[in-house]
């Protein structure tokens, strides 16, 4: 027998950050958010360079998720849905961190392909969207950008591109300091990986106009940059508009700051002064690329996805089981 309502907390060990979301799913399908817990823990640092996820990473991320699943006992959960992505699919350890995992708090991390992880960042990213138009969505993480597109109720295509701000970052080196060179060579490198994917978005438009959708760290750190927050204020950052020239033009000013000047911006998340650049350097070819003009910002994303999946399962007992949607 299923519950009127179950208390639901979703923990997304990405590349950069570990965050923890907390949701109450009723039974008609809805969902009541309540806290997000964020932990910057850089899981996927280096995993570019060495193949594998660092000791040090490991302990760093596995302390945090112990912290993490105690606000999950404290606020007693019914269920713990707990995913990882890009640094541990690309790790070669990374069955050894997923087994540590399962010493510390009972449960193996479900790893999502890049595909399911562009899918669940869609369903996220439209689900506060009401559109007739064509949804494009760009969701930028540390070791991976996810590019889906499709109708409100329906997602077309979902990808996952091997650019993320961390991996972006230690190859170019684009967050200590302004070299130009270096900044063209990654841009040249971040296009050649949409045009892997340009046919198929270009032809699927057909010329008509989209809602184009940011989310992720780098999209609302961005849009509480613009907004001028003293302190992060999720209501605030919900649907910030965006225009490219602006985005450009913010883009190259950040990436010629220091890193002291850089903290010194009012809505500037400490944690992300270093990757910001290449995060910004991403999200500001994606536009040019595709000659999209303007763009929204979403505080939603996988993680809100995923609860959606779930709440439209009917709070099955079994989410894990049932977290991936079947073609």
């Amino acid at each position: 027998m299923v519950a009127d309502e179950e208390k639901i907390a979703v923990i997304d060990l990405g590349s950069n950050s570990l965050v923890l979301l907390l949701a109450t799913s009723f039974l008609d399908g809805s969902i009541e958010y309540h806290n997000e817990h964020y932990a910057m823990t850089k899981l996927g640092r280096d995993v570019k360079k060495a193949g594998r996820l660092s000791d040090e990473s490991m302990e760093t991320t596995l302390a945090a998720l112990s912290e993490l699943m105690e606000i999950c006992r404290e606020e007693k959960v019914d269920d713990i849905i707990i995913t990882a992505s890009s640094a541990v699919r690309s790790a070669e350890n990374s069955n050894t961190f997923l087994v540590r995992c399962y010493k510390e708090t009972g449960m193996f991390p479900q790893v999502l392909s890049g595909g399911e992880e562009a899918e669940f960042t869609f369903i996220g990213a439209v689900s506060e969207i009401e559109t007739r138009r064509p949804i494009v969505s760009i969701d930028i993480g540390g070791g991976s950008t996810e590019i889906s597109w499709g109708m409100k109720d329906l997602i077309v295509s979902g990808h996952s591109l091997d650019i993320g701000c961390v991996n972006l970052n230690e190859t170019y080196n684009l967050g200590e300091e302004y070299v130009l060179y270096k900044r063209m060579a990654a841009a040249r490198h971040v296009r050649r990986q949409f045009a892997g994917i340009a046919g198929a978005l270009t032809g699927w438009l057909n010329g008509r106009k989209c809602t184009v959708v940011a989310t992720g760290g780098t999209a609302t750190t961005y849009a509480a940059v613009v907004s001028h927050q003293e302190f992060y204020d999720r209501r605030k950052i919900r649907m910030v508009k965006g225009r490219r020239k602006e985005l450009a033009l913010i883009s190259r000013r950040l990436s010629r700051m220091g890193l002291a000047e850089r903290r010194r911006m009012p809505g500037m998340e400490v944690d992300r002064v270093v990757e910001m650049p290449a995060g910004l350097l991403i999200l500001t070819e994606f536009l040019r690329y595709f000659q999209f003009k303007r763009f929204s910002i979403s505080p939603n994303g996988l993680r809100y996805g995923i609860l959606t999946h779930y709440a439209q399962k009917n709070m099955s007992r079994n989410p894990l089981s049932e977290l991936v949607p079947v073609d």
